[in-house]
């Protein structure tokens, strides 16, 4: 299965590079997708972006859910910034990206 940590928007590099080291260390091929140079500031929307965005080319078997869920817990977990720790991280099927689940601290 392939995964994508999309921080196009900008929402949090380092977040993504925690969850994507993660994630290869558990032996998934993993994309990241930074941000372009004006993502943060495109007035034309009037949108910041609160977080990534984990894209799977497939849904998952019940047990890679599980690991990948773990990972982005530990990431959120070790986030240095208090607020950031309780946000939500979708997982969401290809590009468009119907949300699969939510992966919090909580869970």
């Amino acid at each position: 299965m392939r995964l994508v940590v999309d921080n196009s928007t900008g929402g949090d590099e380092q977040l993504a590079a925690s969850v994507a080291d993660g994630l290869r260390e558990r032996g998934y091929a993993v994309e990241v997708r930074e941000p372009q140079a004006a993502s943060m500031f495109d007035t034309s929307v009037h949108l910041v972006s609160t977080g990534i965005v984990l894209r799977v080319d497939e849904r998952p078997e019940v047990a890679a859910l599980g690991e990948i869920s773990q990972v982005v817990r530990d990431a959120l977990l070790s986030h240095p910034s208090q607020r950031r720790r309780t946000r939500a991280v979708p997982v969401a099927i290809g590009p468009g990206g119907q949300v699969l689940t939510w992966i919090d601290v909580f869970d």
